[in-house]
């Protein structure tokens, strides 16, 4: 399970670093914003299916169809030259996270007991950050070697040594029903679990940073002339892989709200000094610091929606909390985008805006300090 999702994530994270160059070879320097944007709006609208869909047909076949999905859209860039064509695909490529996410991590909840969730979350969140932070400087490599389409070939291939894996894995839903149309109806309540309405809030306000990063970070490091842009992803993802199970420890023993302020601090300090860096090291050093943050802050929002979930349906809490990331990486990859509109001398003004952000979290949650939504069985 935990190698599926750490190839799987790999196959998402390799191509990033050079898709905002590829886009610009198409003409399409004014749609950045769609890279990141275009794939979370995407995958933000499929979450409410695949978390309906998981509590119902079972976490293994939603898990697999977006692991197919992720097969068929890494070929298919090979075949998009043009920039509609490549914001199309960014949009279904989108789809693959909405369903293989949802059903991993409600997979994960399955199985630990509640006791020991935010390590679980935080060990699972381990291994997807491995292959997060890896692949790009293989995608990078790739590309510089033998061209990108070697790039978009070798994460489809990752993909499906994804796929192939997860298929060993057993169902865990106990009387999964065989997939018919009329379960894609959803009911309002299938939109959101109202349950986490708190922590979803926070995961838009930390997660708009994550977003603005992934948009205007690789520009800042190739004006600090860095030769491997894949550097900056690896950075921050490797840097959150050795606290994520001490973090998952910590909110198990302190409680959530505790971990998420730390983390939260954490992730102010880091887009604070991100603002003002001068130099490669500097922009490492920050890139490390808001690692480090969101490693704190990932096992523990997600143990924390489990924990408040309804337990009949998980499923739906989880999708909940994957929308709110989704709006927040969305957003943050859109409003960056407008605020930078490739001017370099703008790029601190992203970062000092995306700190209010998360500083207005840490606020929120002291206000919150008390509250905890009762359990209403629906």
């Amino acid at each position: 399970m935990a190698l599926g999702s750490l190839l799987f994530f790999g196959s998402m994270n390799m191509i990033l670093p050079e898709l905002p160059a590829y886009l610009d070879s198409m003409g399409g320097d004014k749609y950045k914003g769609g890279i990141i944007g275009l794939f979370t709006i995407s995958a933000c609208f499929s979450r409410p299916f695949s978390g309906r869909l998981s509590d119902v047909i079972g976490r293994l076949p939603v898990i697999m169809f977006g692991c197919w999905i992720a097969v068929a859209t890494n070929v298919l860039y090979i075949f998009v030259p043009t920039v509609a064509g490549f914001l199309i695909l960014r949009l279904i490529h989108g789809i693959t996270i909405g369903f293989n996410a949802t059903g991993t991590t409600a997979y994960i909840s399955d199985i630990s007991p509640p006791s020991k969730r935010g390590e679980a979350m935080g060990f699972f969140g381990l291994m997807n950050n491995v292959g997060a932070g890896l692949a790009p400087l293989l995608g990078s490599f790739l590309t510089v070697r033998f061209g990108i389409n070697s790039m978009f070939i070798t994460s489809s291939l990752l993909a499906l040594a994804s796929t192939l894996i997860f298929l060993k894995i057993h169902e865990t839903v106990p009387e999964p029903q065989k997939f018919r149309p009329g379960f894609l109806k959803l009911k309002r309540q299938d939109l959101a679990e109202s349950r986490v309405w708190l922590p979803s809030v926070i995961m838009v306000l930390s997660y708009f940073s994550f977003g603005a990063i992934l948009t205007v970070g690789f520009d800042l490091a190739e004006m600090l002339h860095a030769v491997n842009k894949g550097v900056v992803l690896m950075i921050m993802t490797l840097s959150s892989v050795f606290i994520r199970i001490s973090a998952g420890k910590f909110s198990d023993r302190h409680g959530r709200k505790t971990s998420m302020i730390l983390g939260l601090a954490i992730l102010v300090i880091g887009l604070i000094y991100m603002a003002g860096v001068q130099s490669l090291n500097q922009l490492y050093m920050a890139s490390f610091i808001v690692g480090v943050a969101n490693g704190m802050n990932s096992p523990t929002i997600f143990a924390w929606v489990a924990d408040w979930s309804n337990p009949a349906n998980k499923g739906r809490g989880i999708s909940t909390l994957f929308i709110a990331l989704e709006i927040g990486v969305g957003l943050g990859a859109f409003v960056s985008a407008d605020l930078y509109q490739n001017n370099y001398d703008k790029l601190p003004g992203v970062f000092y805006f995306a700190a209010l952000l998360a500083s207005s979290a840490i606020v929120l949650l002291v206000l919150t300090w008390k509250y905890r939504p009762k359990l209403i069985l629906d």
